[in-house]
């Protein structure tokens, strides 16, 4: 059950960054509480310790002097004296009261408590009938009971330490645990978020790619949020209209062969019967004229089929996505598949052949360097050499290929890449052209980002053909063997 859509691809973005961002703010809260806390405790530690540890001078010090005054008393029965000993022992009382406010345990809560009660039998023993032995042994009993106390309170001490470092260390503990499960968290929702995001992008990318190679059947369907979600039906509708244009254009392919072809076959059937003299004998002239209508009937025919093909390719909706292609590999393939034609003709074909990369249709590049090299065999002389350069000048691959054929007028290099356009140089071995060759190796060029152009040569023509050579692939290549 789906509780929630978001309506943008932009708000499934700030909602998600928000999460985070939550989930995070609250990490950082609960860290700063328990840093707190672990403070708070540190800070109360070191005051009871440093209240402690200054109690228990005090009573030391008090204690010690107390005993003194007493003996001066039992032995001078001085008033003053007295009065003395009584500041003394309101000090010694109010640094037994600091003791017994730090809520210890052990002698540290026990011992302040004897104290009070030592003191005040030796204060009893003082004020009643004094004798100096007793009260001397009495005092004594305190001053040692003052630095058990002392002692005792050190003990304390390192046990707070103790307890405080055990604190700091589970809360460390602790602290690296959440700090874990946070960022597992964090990092669950961004997964989460991100294949949220990038799923219906990567469905998009992938309707496009059917709708580039021609798959109109399948319907698409984008699931996400609603804006994407409306950019698949419109995507679909396009699909649609897609596959109906490819059934217009089929159709109407079909039927200009039909009309075209129905009337040439006629033509030719009935060229040939008078060739063949059914309708009776023909002159050297007649032959000659009815030969001349068979081979121009046969050239009608070949046109006819060049032309269906030219539009077939031009009416595709989108190239092939661009893959790394071996640009020499492509040449080097292209080469062995003519090499019949090399044979007959006694060509030779001379290859100086970097190893690069580009982005490009495999098909349309083979298609392009395939016409060059055809056009290259046609014009060369017998015993003519074909020169193929391949190589890098910064971000580009430059491809050469020239002939030793008669050349292209200058005049005519505006033209020589217009459809259907044959130049008034005429190639070395009888071929019926159709003009197409040259503009369909301009097209796939211009559209894979190049450039196709004839360049100045000492003898024959020669086209050089221009491709964006990304310079990641470039790097790459160095490497290739």
């Amino acid at each position: 059950m789906v509780l929630f859509r978001a309506r943008s691809i932009r708000q499934l973005t700030i909602i998600g960054f928000l999460a985070v961002a939550a989930l995070l703010i609250a990490a950082l809260l609960v860290t700063a509480r328990q840093l707190d806390q672990l403070s708070d405790q540190s800070q109360a530690t070191v005051a009871a310790a440093a209240t402690a540890m200054s109690a228990s001078r005090q009573l030391i010090e008090q204690t010690l002097a107390m005993e003194r005054n007493a003996l001066q008393y039992v032995v001078l029965r001085d008033d003053s004296l007295y009065q003395v000993y009584s500041n003394r022992r309101a000090e010694f009382q109010a640094a037994a009261a600091q003791l017994r406010s730090l809520n210890a345990s052990g002698d540290v809560a026990q011992l302040p408590m004897t104290l009070l009660d030592t003191e005040n039998a030796a204060f009893t023993q003082l004020t009643g009938s004094p004798d100096r032995a007793t009260v001397e042994a009495e005092y004594a009993r305190l001053s040692r009971m003052a630095y058990e106390m002392s002692d005792a309170i050190e003990a304390w001490i390192g046990e707070q330490q103790s307890q405080l470092r055990e604190r700091s260390d589970s809360t460390k503990q602790a602290l690296t645990l959440q700090a874990l499960l946070f960022i597992a968290a964090a990092s669950g929702l961004a997964v989460m978020f991100i294949v949220l995001i990038t799923r219906p992008l990567q469905q998009i990318d992938s309707a496009i790619n059917r709708l580039g190679s021609g798959a109109y059947d399948s319907s698409i369907l984008i699931t996400g949020p609603r804006d994407l979600q409306s950019l698949g039906l419109r995507l679909d509708w396009l699909r649609s209209r897609l596959g109906e244009l490819e059934q217009q254009r089929s159709s109407f392919l079909r039927h200009v062969s039909h009309e075209l072809k129905t009337p040439l076959a006629s033509m030719q059937e009935g060229a040939a019967l008078l060739n063949e003299g059914v309708v009776g004998p023909l002159n050297q002239e007649q032959r000659e004229i009815s030969r001349i209508i068979v081979n121009n009937c046969q050239r009608l025919q070949g046109l006819i089929e060049d032309l269906l093909r030219h539009n077939s390719q031009n009416f595709e909706v989108l190239n092939a996505m661009p893959e790394p292609v071996r640009f020499d590999n492509v040449i080097e393939r292209v080469v062995d598949a003519h090499q019949l034609a090399i044979t007959s003709g006694r060509n030779k074909v001379q290859q100086e052949l970097e190893k690069l990369v580009v982005l490009a249709d495999p098909e349309r590049l083979r298609v392009i360097i395939d016409n060059l090299f055809t056009n290259a065999l046609k014009f060369s002389p017998e015993d003519g050499v074909i020169t193929l350069k391949l190589f890098a000048s910064d971000d580009l691959a430059i491809f050469e290929i020239t002939d030793e054929g008669p050349g292209v007028p200058q005049e005519e290099w505006t033209k020589i890449f217009a459809a259907f356009y044959q130049g008034s140089v005429r190639p070395r071995r009888a071929y019926n052209g159709t003009g197409l060759g040259l503009a369909i190796a301009r097209e796939y060029v211009l559209a894979g980002g190049g450039s196709i152009e004839l360049c100045e040569a000492n003898k024959g023509a020669c086209f050089r053909v221009t491709l964006p050579l990304p310079r990641k692939l470039v790097d790459d290549s160095k490497t290739m063997e």
